[in-house]
C-alpha cells in the first residue's frame, strides 16, 4: 500500500538497512572466518595478518583494514586501491597512527584523511586490547552495521590466535622477518585442535586447494561420505568423486574460477561411499596476497539433492500438465494483488510488475510519492488520517479506496500493510493492495519478516547462536544439551522446558513416534540419518522440517557427542504432495478420457502431425479384427476399400496442408471381409504456442444411410420418369402436331419434285432448295422425336458438359404447338454469354420444362392477348441463372413459401410432385430453385447451376 506522506516526510532517515548484506551472504562470511585459520598452518606470521587483513578487506568492501599489535609500533595495513590511490597509503598509515595516540575516551568515531571522512571501529584483541588492536574504516554512508560488527569481533577473536607469537617476534625483528619462522605455541595448537574439532564434526564437508586448484585438505565429514582415504582424492585426483557426466562441466567450471579468482556455486553429482550419488553443490572464495595473487582456495559443499530431485519431479509433472512452477519473484509478480514495501516516512521504495501493469506508468512516476497521482481525489483525506495514524503508532493498517487504472477507471481496492522492525530498529512497511471490485478476499502473500541477528562478541557458540539455521546438540545417550536461538524463538519455548527428552514435545503428535524409533537406531547404529517430523511454531502452526546430525567419535570410536542442525523443507513437502496431487489428477484424466473414447458412438483415433497414426480406438481393432501395430502409421491404408484408397489419400494429404478440419467418405474393411461406408472426420489439435501438434478423428458407420440415398435416388429416378410420362401425355397432341409439320412439309416438297420430274421441266436450282428444305424439315422432325425419347427414357442420371441455352431452346421448339394452341406469346432473352455446366440433359431439360408448363397453366385465368412467357439466361457470381416469366395471376405468400414442398399444388388436378422434382434435380446439379412474384405481374421461377469455368464442382449422383 501506498499513503500520503506524514508531516515529517522530508526528515532525514538512515539506509543502513539498505546497505545490510544479505543473510546468505553474512552466513557463507562467518563460515569463511571460521575455516581461516585451518589456512594459516606452516605460514609466518606475516603472511597470517596479510591473509587476515585480505580476507575483511574483501568481505567488508572496507577502504582500510589494519592490526596493530602492543608491543610493536609497527602497523600491518590492508588500503583499497581506489582509496590508495586517492589518498595515499602513507597519508593513511599516518592518519591512523595520530588517531591512535589520541586519548581513547575523546576519539572521534569519523576520522578525516585526504578529501574525505571514514567511519573508524577499533576493536581489541584480549582483554582491555593487551595484546593488540584491530582497526577498520569505510566511506560507506551506515558503516558500521550490526553484521559489520559481528564480523569484526569473530576476526579480531581469529586474529588473537596468532597474537602471542607475533608480540614475541615483534619486538625483535623486522617485519620482512615475520616471513621466516612459523608460529607456534600452546594456545595456537589448542586453538587449532579445538577448529579441527569443530571442521571435522559439523554437517558439512569443507576442503581447501592450492593456488593450482590440487587438493591439500578436506575434513573427515567428507571423506567419510565418500568412502575414500584422502590419499585417494588428494591431489587432482578429488574428480573421481564426481558423476562422470558431471566431471567435463565441473572441470571447465573450476578452470574458469582459477582463471578469474572469483569463487561461485558449481553443481555436481558426487558418490557415496555406497556407489549411490548425490546432488551437491560447491561454494569456493580464494586467499588472495598484497599483490592480488591466489595464495590457496577454501570452500565448502553443501547438500542439495532433495531440492534438485524435488525439482525434477516437479518439473517432469509441470510438462504433462502444460503448466510451470515459478521462482518467488515471478509469484509475486503474477499474484492478483499489488504488492509494495515503504519507508519510515510513508515513501513507496518498490512496487511489484502487476502495480505497473494495472496503473500503465513507469516505476519512477509511482515510487516515492508519485502514487498519491493515482488515489482518487475523494479517498485522499480519509486515507492520510488512517495512514498517518498508523505510522504513528505502529499498528497494522487497513483501509479501502479508488486506484486510476491504465484504462482510465477508478477501481476499488483493500489495502493492507504491516510494520517490520529488524534488530538494529530500521523499520520498513510492507503490504499488498486487493481488487475488491470483484474480489471480496484476497490472502496476503508476504512474508512475516526475518530472523534478527545478534549483536555481541561471540564465540564459536556465539557463532552458532548467530547463524541463520536451528542447531542443536545431544549426549552419547541422546538427550538434549544444547540448541540455539533461532531453534527457541521458533518453538516459543525455553531450553530448561525441553531439555533431556523434553525435545519430543516440539513434534506434532501423529511424528513423535516414528521420530523416537528412528532416533534410537540412529544412537544404536551410530550412523546419521535424516529424520522428517513437523515442528510446532510459536503460533502454533506445524512446518515440515527434516533433522540432520553427525557424531563426534573418539579414538576408541564412541560417541562423545551428538551434533546437528534441522532443515525447513516445508516447501519441498508441499511441491511433494503438489506431486502427488498432479499425478492423481492426470490419472484421473486418463481415465476419464479412456472412458469417454471408449463410450462415443464411432471409432476414435489419432495422428502425428504429419498425418501417420498413433492411436486407435478398441472399437476399431475390434471391428476390423486387426492389432493395433498392424493399422498404426499408415498401415490404416491398406484396410480401405481399393477403389476409396486413393481419393481419401488424396483428401487426407490437402487436410493435412490446409490444417483444417477435413471429412472424406470411404468404405472400411470388417473383420468378416465386408466393407462398410463410413464418414471420416479428422480436427487438428495446437499446443500452447499455437503449432500443430495432432490430429485428433472418429470415423462413423454410415452404411444405413448410403443404403438409404441409394434407395431415395432410385425412387426419385422413377417418380421423375413418370412425371415426364404425364407431361408428354398432357402434350400429345401439340407434340404429334410438331412432328407433322415437319413432316407435311417434307411431303409437300417430295411432291413438287416429283411434279417437275414428270412435267420434264426440271429447275436444277429449285429442285436443290426444295431437297435441302426436305433435309432440313427431316433434322427438325428427327430433333423432335430425339427430344420426346429423351423425355420418355427410363434411364439412370448422366453428367456431361452441355451448353444450357441449346436445351432451354430444345424444350421451346418442342412446346412451340402447345404454346400457340393456349395462346401464350413466347419470348426467349438469352444473355449468350453462359459458358458450358456439367449435368443431365434429361433432368434438366424435364426442370425447364416443368416451369414453362407452370407459367402456361397460370395464365389460363388471363385474356389470350395478354398471355406471354420470357425465359431469360444470364450469369452472375460465378453461376449461370435460368429465369422463367408469365404473365398470370401470381403468387400468394402461402404458395411461395411451400411452393416447392412434395405433395403441394395449387391446381385441383394436380399431384404436387413437379416443382418438387425439379428441386431435387437442381440441388443435385449443386445449384438452386426459387418462386417469387413479378414486381409488374405474374410470377416468375428461377433456377441457379455453377459454371464449368468456376471452382471445381462436385455434383452428387443423385
Amino acid at each position: 500500500m501506498n499513503a500520503p506522506p506524514p508531516p515529517d516526510a522530508l526528515a532525514p532517515h538512515s539506509d543502513a538497512a539498505a546497505e545490510e548484506p544479505e543473510p546468505r551472504r553474512f552466513q557463507d562470511n562467518l563460515q569463511r572466518l571460521t575455516l581461516l585459520p585451518s589456512t594459516w598452518q606452516g605460514l609466518d606470521p606475516t603472511a597470517i595478518v596479510q591473509s587476515l587483513l585480505d580476507t575483511l578487506h574483501n568481505m567488508l568492501e572496507l577502504d582500510f583494514v589494519g592490526l596493530r599489535f602492543s608491543e610493536t609500533e609497527h602497523i600491518f595495513l590492508r588500503v583499497g586501491q581506489a582509496f590508495g590511490a586517492a589518498t595515499g597509503r602513507d597519508d593513511v598509515a599516518k592518519a591512523i597512527e595520530g588517531w591512535l595516540q589520541s586519548d581513547p575516551a575523546d576519539r572521534p568515531m569519523r576520522l578525516a584523511v585526504g578529501g574525505g571522512e571514514l567511519s573508524v571501529v577499533a576493536l581489541p584483541l584480549g582483554a582491555i586490547a593487551s595484546m593488540g588492536v584491530l582497526l577498520a574504516g569505510s566511506l560507506r554512508s551506515g558503516f558500521p552495521a550490526s553484521s559489520d560488527m559481528t564480523t569484526l569481533n569473530i576476526a579480531a577473536m581469529q586474529a588473537s590466535l596468532a597474537c602471542r607469537e607475533v608480540r614475541e617476534l615483534s619486538a625483535r625483528k623486522t617485519p620482512a622477518d615475520f616471513r621466516a619462522e612459523k608460529l607456534s605455541g600452546d594456545a595456537l595448537a589448542r586453538s587449532e585442535w579445538e577448529l579441527n574439532l569443530a571442521i571435522n564434526t559439523i554437517p558439512a564437508m569443507v576442503w581447501s586447494t592450492t593456488a593450482d586448484g590440487r587438493l591439500d585438505f578436506c575434513n573427515q565429514h567428507l571423506l567419510d561420505f565418500v568412502g575414500l582415504t584422502f590419499e585417494e582424492i588428494s591431489g587432482l585426483g578429488f574428480y573421481r568423486i564426481y558423476h562422470p557426466d558431471d566431471i567435463p562441466h565441473v572441470l571447465a567450471a573450476w578452470q574458469d574460477i582459477m582463471a578469474t579468482k572469483r569463487g561461485r556455486e558449481v553443481e555436481g553429482r558426487i558418490r557415496r561411499g555406497d556407489g549411490t550419488y548425490q546432488w551437491f553443490t560447491l561454494r569456493q572464495n580464494p586467499l588472495l596476497d598484497e599483490d592480488g595473487a591466489v595464495v590457496k582456495w577454501y570452500g565448502a559443499i553443501i547438500d542439495i539433492d532433495d531440492r534438485k530431485r524435488a525439482e525434477d519431479a516437479l518439473r517432469e509433472t509441470e510438462i504433462a500438465l502444460l503448466s510451470s512452477e515459478r521462482n518467488l519473484t515471478l509469484i509475486i509478480d503474477s499474484l492478483p494483488v499489488l504488492i509494495w514495501s515503504a519507508r519510515p516516512d510513508g515513501s513507496a521504495d518498490f512496487i511489484n510488475k502487476r502495480w505497473l501493469e494495472y496503473a500503465g506508468l513507469p516505476a519512477e512516476k509511482i515510487l516515492d510519492w508519485g502514487f498519491l497521482d493515482l488515489y482518487h481525489p475523494d479517498d485522499i483525506p480519509g486515507m492520510l488520517e488512517i495512514w498517518k495514524r498508523d505510522l504513528e503508532n505502529g499498528n497494522d493498517t487497513q483501509l479501502k479506496g479508488r486506484v486510476l487504472g491504465a484504462d482510465g477507471t477508478y477501481r476499488w481496492f483493500y489495502f493492507r500493510g504491516s510494520k517490520l522492525t529488524d534488530a538494529n530498529g530500521t523499520v520498513r512497511w510492507f503490504g499488498a493492495n486487493v481488487d475488491i471490485d470483484d474480489l471480496q478476499r484476497a490472502e496476503d502473500a508476504l512474508r512475516a519478516g526475518e530472523a534478527a541477528l545478534q549483536q555481541s562478541e561471540l564465540e564459536l557458540q556465539q557463532i552458532v547462536e548467530t547463524i541463520p539455521a536451528m542447531a542443536w546438540s545431544a549426549g552419547p545417550d541422546g538427550m538434549l544439551e544444547f540448541w540455539n536461538r533461532n531453534l527457541s524463538d521458533f518453538v516459543g519455548l525455553s531450553f530448561n522446558q525441553i531439555v533431556g527428552t523434553g525435545f519430543y514435545r516440539i513434534f506434532h503428535p501423529d511424528d513423535v513416534e516414528p521420530m523416537r524409533v528412528a532416533w534410537e537406531n540412529t544412537l544404536a547404529t551410530k550412523q546419521p540419518q535424516d529424520i522428517d517430523g513437523r515442528i510446532r511454531r510459536v503460533d502454533g502452526e506445524y512446518r515440515w522440517f527434516t533433522l540432520r546430525q553427525n557424531p563426534l567419535l573418539d579414538a576408541h570410536g564412541n560417541v562423545v557427542k551428538w551434533y546437528g542442525i534441522i532443515i525447513d523443507i516445508e516447501d519441498r513437502k508441499r511441491a511433494e504432495d503438489a506431486l502427488r496431487a498432479s499425478e492423481a489428477r492426470l490419472q484421473d484424466s486418463e481415465h476419464q478420457l479412456q472412458q469417454i473414447v471408449s463410450s462415443i458412438p464411432g471409432l476414435a483415433w489419432s495422428s502425428d502431425s504429419r498425418g501417420a497414426t498413433t492411436f486407435w480406438s478398441q472399437q476399431y481393432l475390434d471391428y476390423a479384427g486387426l492389432r493395433s501395430e498392424e493399422v498404426l502409421g499408415w498401415g490404416f491404408l491398406d484396410h480401405i476399400h481399393p477403389d476409396d484408397r486413393e481419393h481419401m489419400l488424396e483428401v487426407w494429404s490437402a487436410t493435412l496442408q490446409s490444417g483444417a478440419p477435413g471429412e472424406a467418405e470411404a468404405r472400411l474393411r470388417r473383420a468378416d471381409g465386408q466393407f462398410r461406408w463410413f464418414l471420416i472426420r479428422a480436427s487438428p489439435f495446437h499446443d500452447a504456442a499455437g503449432n500443430l501438434t495432432q490430429w485428433f478423428g472418429v470415423n462413423v458407420d454410415i452404411e444405413n444411410r448410403k443404403r438409404a440415398e441409394e434407395q431415395l435416388r432410385q425412387s426419385q429416378t422413377e417418380l421423375a420418369h413418370v412425371t415426364r410420362m404425364m407431361t408428354m401425355d398432357e402434350l400429345a397432341v401439340s407434340i404429334a402436331h410438331e412432328v407433322n409439320q415437319p413432316l407435311m412439309a417434307i411431303v409437300t416438297n417430295a411432291g413438287t419434285c416429283l411434279r417437275w420430274l414428270d412435267d420434264g421441266q426440271l429447275d436444277v436450282a429449285m429442285a436443290r432448295e426444295a431437297a435441302e428444305r426436305i433435309v432440313r424439315d427431316g433434322h427438325r422432325a428427327g430433333e423432335i422425336v430425339t427430344s420426346i425419347r429423351a423425355l420418355a427414357r427410363k434411364a439412370a442420371p448422366r453428367m456431361e458438359r452441355l451448353d444450357l441455352e441449346k436445351v432451354i431452346q430444345g424444350v421451346l421448339d418442342l412446346l412451340r404447338g402447345e404454346l400457340q394452341r393456349r395462346g401464350v406469346a413466347s419470348k426467349t432473352e438469352f444473355s449468350g454469354k453462359v459458358p458450358s455446366i456439367y449435368g443431365d440433359p434429361t433432368q434438366l431439360q424435364q426442370v425447364v420444362l416443368n416451369l414453362i408448363m407452370n407459367g402456361v397453366e397460370a395464365m389460363t385465368q388471363v385474356d389470350e392477348g395478354h398471355r406471354r412467357l420470357t425465359v431469360r439466361t444470364d450469369v452472375a457470381a460465378g453461376h449461370a441463372q435460368v429465369s422463367v416469366q408469365d404473365t398470370g395471376t401470381g403468387l400468394d405468400a402461402d404458395s411461395a413459401e411451400r411452393m416447392f414442398e412434395a405433395f403441394f399444388s395449387t391446381k385441383p388436378e394436380g399431384i404436387g410432385m413437379g416443382l418438387s422434382i425439379c428441386r431435387s434435380i437442381v440441388e443435385a446439379h449443386g445449384g438452386r430453385i426459387r418462386a417469387a412474384n413479378s414486381p409488374v405481374q405474374g410470377s416468375m421461377f428461377s433456377f441457379t447451376l455453377p459454371l464449368v469455368e468456376g471452382a471445381l464442382i462436385h455434383v452428387p449422383s443423385r
